[in-house]
C-alpha cells in the first residue's frame, strides 16, 4: 500500500469502536437534563500519532428517533476508519417540533456538535489525532447542522478549545438559503457536497445554491450530483465515499 493511498483505500480490515462516551450534559428542549454521548471508530493496527479525524453528525429531521448509530452513519464512519481516519459520531439535542423554531433547533444542534469537536481536541493526543486535521461531516439534518456549525465557526473564528474545521462533508443536507445563521464566505472550509437530484425531503437546489455561494467566495468545493437519486442514496455510497476520500486527501494531503 503506497502512502499516497493511505486515506483513500480501505487499508484496515478491522475497526474498533468505543461506545457511549459522555461528552456533554445539557438541558434539552423539554427542560430535562440529558447526557449526550459519542462513539469513536478507530482503525485496528494503526499506531500513527498524526491521524485525521471526522466528526459524523446523524440525520433524522431534528426529531427523536435517530441517534449516532443511524445505519448509514455507522457504515460511513466504519468505512473511513478503515481508511485510517479516527471517526466520531455524536448525539445532539433534538425536538418534537423542530420547525417551530428552526433557528433555535439549528443553534442547539450546532452548539452540541461544537462541544463534540472540543472533546476531540481535548483527547487528540490519546487518540493519535492532529487537531488541525479535523473534518466535520453529516447527513440530512446532520448535514444542515454541519453547514451551520462551519458557518458560525468561520464567521466568529474558532471557539475556545475547538479545532479549526479543516473540511466539510455535506451529505444531502444543505439548509434552505434563508435558514443560514451566518454567511458563507471566504472563511468557510473546503467543502464536498453529495446530493441526489430526485431528493423529495431536502431539495437538490439547496445544494446548488450552497455550491454557488462557495464558488462566489472562491472556496474549494465539489458538488457530487447523483442523477435521479432520492434522499439518503446509500446505494451509491461505494462511489461517493471514495470521491469524498479523494477530495479530503487532496485538501488535507499537504498538512
Amino acid at each position: 500500500m503506497t502512502a499516497q493511498h493511505h486515506h483513500v483505500d480501505l487499508t484496515y480490515e478491522t475497526v474498533h469502536r468505543r461506545e457511549d462516551i459522555v461528552f456533554r450534559t445539557v438541558t434539552n428542549h423539554a427542560g430535562e437534563r440529558e447526557d449526550l454521548r459519542l462513539d469513536v471508530y478507530m482503525p485496528e493496527g494503526d499506531a500513527r500519532a498524526d491521524r485525521r479525524a471526522i466528526l459524523w453528525i446523524h440525520g433524522g429531521g431534528f426529531r427523536p428517533g435517530n441517534d449516532k448509530r443511524q445505519s448509514y452513519i455507522v457504515r460511513i464512519a466504519t468505512e473511513f476508519a478503515r481508511r485510517g481516519y479516527v471517526c466520531v459520531s455524536c448525539d445532539y439535542r433534538v425536538r418534537e417540533e423542530p420547525f417551530s423554531d428552526l433557528a433555535g433547533t439549528f443553534r442547539d444542534a450546532a452548539d452540541d456538535c461544537r462541544a463534540a469537536l472540543a472533546w476531540i481536541a481535548a483527547h487528540a493526543e490519546a487518540y493519535g489525532v492532529r487537531a488541525d486535521r479535523v473534518v466535520v461531516g453529516g447527513g440530512s439534518a446532520g448535514g444542515m447542522t454541519a453547514v451551520t456549525l462551519c458557518a458560525l465557526e468561520a464567521a466568529d473564528g474558532p471557539s475556545v478549545g475547538v479545532p479549526p474545521i479543516a473540511a466539510l462533508v455535506n451529505l444531502w443536507g444543505s439548509p434552505s438559503p434563508e435558514a443560514y445563521l451566518a454567511p458563507v464566505d471566504g472563511r468557510f472550509p473546503p467543502t464536498i457536497i453529495v446530493h441526489g437530484t430526485a431528493d423529495q425531503l431536502v431539495p437538490y437546489t439547496y445544494s446548488v445554491a450552497l455550491a454557488a455561494l462557495l464558488e462566489g467566495s472562491r472556496v474549494r468545493h465539489d458538488l457530487i450530483t447523483i442523477e435521479g437519486a432520492p434522499h439518503t442514496p446509500v446505494a451509491h455510497m461505494p462511489v461517493f465515499s471514495e470521491e469524498i476520500a479523494r477530495f479530503l486527501d487532496e485538501v488535507l494531503g499537504g498538512r
